[in-house]
């Protein structure tokens, strides 16, 4: 919690200000309030208590840590106590807010995506809507999609001939090839992870999860950056959402170009 945020609780919250006025009309002692920085939020002056007279220091403690000070005597623990409270209460609402948005953006990308992906049916599509979406990450970096074939043990970029920051590599290859027949993962620093391989040599950063359907493995969809960035859950957890909508609609295009070709 910022200093500007504990201030703002303390002196014009609707619930937590008069709180602290109660609190303080219990009592004749002088208690202070500062932030982290020592910056004064609040001070309550006592004409009838003595300057020398003995005082304690409480922390605000939220999430762990402290985000601010009340000193004073012994009452302002109790107010300490009362603010970290209140304080935790109101990052806690925060939190499920931006869980709430978080979700809702989710959904927008869900239908969205599925809409632009349905427009073609050609897989060709279907790659270049995926790979775009992908390079759309909070943390930036570029997109990319490879596809296996497995008659040749390979991984291909795609769309065909899109210029990726991956090359085609070996299905069991570098760091690609561990994504690929693992689990998803996010690796910030590629030049100290030992599975990469000559293919992530120009990476810095990587994010990947595998593409899944019906429990085969037929790709890979990620983002990547020749800069350090530092990607995180929230990236993957949208990444993941890309790749459950693009597996199907690859299949399907798979399939339908199947039997457009074997038809002809």
């Amino acid at each position: 919690m910022q200093a500007a945020e504990l201030r703002r609780l303390i002196v014009r919250h609707r619930h937590v200000a008069p709180m602290v006025g109660v609190l303080l009309a219990s009592t004749d002692a002088r208690v202070r309030i500062t932030d982290l920085d020592g910056a004064v939020i609040l001070d309550r002056d006592s004409s009838s208590v003595p300057a020398d007279a003995p005082t304690e220091r409480h922390p605000i403690v939220v999430a762990g840590g402290p985000v601010g000070w009340v000193e004073g005597p012994r009452p302002s623990g109790a107010i300490a106590s009362v603010l970290s409270y209140a304080c935790s209460r109101e990052t806690d609402k925060r939190s499920l807010a931006s869980e709430a948005l978080d979700r809702y953006r989710e959904l927008n990308l869900f239908y969205d995506l599925a809409e632009r992906i349905a427009v073609s049916p050609h897989l060709a599509d279907v790659t270049a809507v995926a790979v775009t979406e992908a390079g759309r990450l909070p943390s930036g970096g570029a997109g990319f999609l490879l596809l296996e074939f497995p008659a040749a043990g390979r991984l291909t970029p795609h769309p065909l001939g899109s210029d990726g920051p991956i090359p085609e590599i070996g299905v069991a290859e570098g760091l690609v090839g561990a994504v690929f027949g693992g689990q998803a993962e996010i690796v910030n620093d590629v030049a100290a992870e030992p599975r990469a391989g000559a293919a992530e040599r120009g990476i810095a950063s990587i994010v990947a999860v595998p593409l899944l359907f019906e429990d085969e493995r037929i790709g890979l969809i990620g983002a990547a950056s020749t800069e350090r960035l530092e990607f995180d859950a929230g990236d993957l957890k949208l990444l993941t959402a890309i790749a459950a909508l693009t597996a199907p609609a690859v299949q399907q295009a798979r399939r339908y170009e199947s039997a457009v070709h074997g038809g002809k």
